[in-house]
């Protein structure tokens, strides 16, 4: 049975995890995505291409719903929505494209049940990646998700093959 992390316990655990030696590699996101602004206090689970329920979460009104290409979806915050997208008119009303730049990522050897920066529970399943680039808003990624959404780059963004 995986004990839930609260998040000092999670950032706890990031920061032992890091000072013992994991590796920690630059990634960014690369995938165009679809996203519609909430109208109404939406609620919204997060399920992943296996059908395994990652997380949930509430889209207050203001805040966009994404949609990434694999169907999973998720809420950001109407504040952090243009720092992380903008718009690709190129492929249609409602789609955009990242703009977030560089995040580290730790890739997580065991299966882990948290309390992440929206404050509910989200599981990452061992081989997932943890979003360790602000110690105070950490989130994972399942695996499949994460490498349809990411890739590998330098300190400036530039993707490595």
């Amino acid at each position: 049975m995986t004990t839930t992390m609260n998040k000092a316990e999670m950032k706890n655990f990031v920061e032992n995890a890091i000072a013992n030696g994991a590796t920690v590699k630059n990634f960014a996101k690369f995938a165009r995505v679809q996203a519609e602004q909430a109208t109404e206090e939406t609620p919204i689970v997060t399920i992943l291409q296996d059908g395994t329920k990652e997380t949930t979460n509430t889209a207050m009104p203001g805040d966009w719903i994404v949609t990434n290409p694999g169907g999973e979806q998720y809420v950001v915050p109407s504040a952090k929505f243009p720092k992380k997208y903008e718009p690709a008119p190129e492929l249609g009303d409602g789609w955009f494209k990242p703009t977030g730049g560089v995040q580290r990522f730790l890739e997580t050897d065991e299966d882990l049940v948290f309390i992440c920066s929206w404050g509910e529970e989200q599981t990452i399943k061992a081989g997932g990646f943890i979003n360790v680039s602000c110690l105070d808003d950490i989130y994972g990624i399942a695996r499949q998700e994460f490498f349809d959404t990411y890739k590998e780059c330098d300190e400036n963004g530039n993707f490595i093959s």
